[in-house]
């Protein structure tokens, strides 16, 4: 049922089809899919565990691929829920981990249903809170021979997440593969506030230099894909620590590496219950703290406005 409701909402027209007409039915439907979901889906997912032993890999393969996420208190409750949403893919990961801040958690203390869940393939990890940045930094210095997926700890995942992000890798390799990303905007070769950027932009299966990731969706990393001055801890924690999709689309810019997406699932993913009340999006998008994080690294790498970055 879920599978379906979502498999409809994504192929409504994008945001920009039929301009504030599409946009606002998208919204429409987004906001009565989540009441569905809400409902129906944490029920579904419980009456089905059964059917569902394991939510990982068992076979060989010559990269793992590994899905890592981090959360917090005011979302742990219903973390489990993006769990089984993960166990469930058509492409299933070798090994999905949870990155916890050690100060704030205690594996003993978790919720019942997540700590289940490690039986099942879930691995649980405590560490150094390093924010938003906690999802990526981890799971890509440690795993360099492995394929690395993130997503975000409050969404209703389809089942083909993870496949479409595989079939994205497949048409080009040498990418960052994100379901979801924005288009930057350039006037006068200077680069327009985010809020003016293009939102939810929906290419057909495409590879650019001027796009921005979104790891609400799902970003697929190929392995050893950064170098040493991208895992800085100090600069991102300064420059951009609520900024994680900045800090990883401007260093692949600085290396020269494209982000490549298609139109599958290039809309607002649905929020699970009230975890979307809990967001950073009041700083980031709709206030200026993309455009100040974004400045801060620019200027660290010297890159200027990206006037020499690839437009279409």
């Amino acid at each position: 049922m879920m599978n379906t409701l979502l498999y409809l909402y994504f192929k409504l027209p994008h945001d920009r089809s039929f301009g504030i007409i599409s946009k606002i039915t998208n919204r429409l439907a987004a906001r009565i899919l989540k009441r569905i979901l809400d409902r129906k889906v944490p029920n579904y997912f419980l009456r089905t565990l059964d059917k569902f032993p394991s939510g990982v890999n068992q076979l060989p393969r010559e990269n793992k691929l590994i899905v890592s996420f981090t959360s917090f208190p005011g979302r742990i409750a219903d973390v489990w829920i993006v769990v089984e949403c993960l166990f469930r893919q058509t492409y299933k990961a070798d090994k999905i981990i949870l990155w916890l801040d050690q100060e704030k958690f205690d594996i003993d203390t978790l919720p019942p249903l997540l700590k289940a869940q490690t039986k099942r393939g879930l691995e649980i990890r405590l560490v150094e809170d390093l924010r938003s940045h906690t999802k990526y930094y981890y799971a890509l210095k440690e795993f360099t021979n492995s394929y690395v997926i993130t997503v975000d700890d409050d969404c209703y995942y389809p089942e083909t997440l993870i496949e479409n992000l595989m079939e994205i890798n497949k048409a080009y390799p040498n990418s960052i593969a994100s379901n979801r990303i924005h288009k930057l905007v350039f006037k006068d070769n200077l680069i327009v506030p985010y809020q003016k950027w293009s939102h939810n932009y929906s290419p057909k299966n495409t590879v650019n230099g001027d796009y921005l990731l979104t790891g609400v969706s799902g970003v697929l990393y190929a392995p050893s894909i950064f170098d040493a001055y991208f895992f800085d801890t100090s600069v991102f924690m300064e420059k951009c620590m609520f900024a994680d999709d900045m800090w990883l689309t401007i260093n692949a810019f600085r290396m020269n590496i494209p982000i490549a997406s298609n139109s599958t699932f290039n809309k607002d993913m649905i929020a699970i219950s009230k975890s979307g009340a809990v967001r950073l999006l009041n700083y980031n998008s709709r206030g200026s703290g993309n455009d100040v994080q974004l400045r801060a690294v620019l200027d660290h790498f010297n890159m200027g406005n990206l006037e020499n970055f690839k437009k279409e």
